[in-house]
């Protein structure tokens, strides 16, 4: 049977039939949506880069809307919904809880949102393509914010809406996803208090992928490495390692125009193999980034190029993945182009 499949597979190749693509649909509120960023840079947007054509990642996600059935915006009434219902999905993600969260829908309706969040997760699994669906622990908010009324008060995502999520998750044997604990304690990932900016956003593409296809890929971190010749002007800000920060607001400017270089050293005994890179160019100057070449090495003498950057970037996170690559200790971006100046604003090698 399984040599069947395989040839029935191969036949329809021949043929000139493609295989569907895998369908995930993204629902959730603004912080799906992708309020207060460009809509590249909206998580469910750069999952799909970082996915690949195979996939097909859907975006129905609605600023405001509450997985509460009597909330006072709530995602059942919208035509996002039935939307997403009917989008053949493979995988379902749900992210919702930071506006059922206010006191105006908590206060009076949390006792029914472990009831509501089963029924939506029910909903979904009642489909005929019989997806796969994931719920996730919802971001952290912060204070200040700019709706202090609705958001007074962080501790009421830990307190009140996680455990409601995990009961949930238990009562429903679902897989999960936690956007929690890689964005607490790290305000500057919110651009607003509420909402992720890009990086935040990114972050949760990278949970997602990892939900959908069990790779657990993760960031390999290290010491930072560098060409030596300091950043342009001499600026604290703009230096080698500002590549690897989490901050795609800031950016490596080179002293020199052509050959400069960032990168980590993973440490003795550490080589690793890169499985992805996810990189974010400086903005405004995303064609610099044109020629340039992500590198391996184990001696910092001979390096063994990964990927090669062959078209301007948009301003978000792109991602390229590294299939057959050796382990390797040390790991850089390589800015090979004339009048470059090592412009990159953020790069992430990922392995396992």
């Amino acid at each position: 049977m399984f040599q069947w499949c395989l040839t029935a597979t191969a036949v329809l190749a021949a043929s000139g039939y493609a295989r569907a693509a895998t369908v995930v649909t993204c629902v959730g509120d603004s912080i799906t949506a992708g309020y207060n960023l460009p809509t590249n840079q909206a998580y469910p947007v750069q999952l799909g880069m970082m996915l690949g054509s195979a996939y097909t990642v859907k975006n129905f996600g609605v600023s405001s809307t509450t997985l509460l059935k009597n909330g006072n915006y709530s995602y059942w009434s919208t035509s996002n919904y039935g939307s997403s219902l009917g989008s053949n999905p493979n995988f379902v993600i749900i992210q919702f809880g930071t506006n059922d969260s206010k006191p105006a829908n908590w206060n009076s309706h949390g006792p029914e949102f472990v009831g509501d969040y089963k029924s939506m997760i029910a909903a979904y699994r009642a489909v005929s393509t019989h997806p796969m669906v994931i719920p996730c622990l919802i971001p952290p908010y912060y204070l200040p914010n700019p709706w202090p009324t609705d958001f007074p008060d962080p501790a009421r995502i830990p307190n009140l809406l996680q455990p409601a999520i995990r009961q949930v998750i238990s009562d429903t044997s679902s897989p999960s996803i936690d956007n929690y604990a890689p964005l607490v304690n790290k305000p500057q990932l919110s651009g607003d208090g509420i909402h992720p900016t890009v990086d935040g956003a990114h972050i949760l593409a990278r949970n997602a992928y990892n939900a959908v296809t069990g790779a657990k890929l993760a960031v390999l971190t290290g010491t930072n490495i560098n060409d030596g010749g300091g950043s342009w002007g001499g600026g604290s800000s703009n230096t080698a390692s500002a590549g690897f920060d989490v901050n795609s607001r800031t950016y490596y400017d080179a002293a020199r125009g052509t050959g400069a270089w960032t990168g980590v050293n993973l440490g003795s005994a550490n080589n690793r193999r890169v499985k992805m890179i996810c990189y974010a160019p400086r903005v405004g100057y995303e064609g610099r980034m044109v020629g340039g070449v992500f590198q391996g090495s184990n001696d910092l003498s001979h390096w063994t190029n990964l990927a090669t950057i062959s078209t301007t970037p948009a301003a978000t996170y792109a991602a390229i993945p590294v299939n057959g690559a050796a382990v390797y200790r040390y790991l850089r971006y390589y800015a090979a182009a004339a009048g470059s100046y090592g412009n990159v604003a953020e790069v992430e090698f990922l392995g396992n």
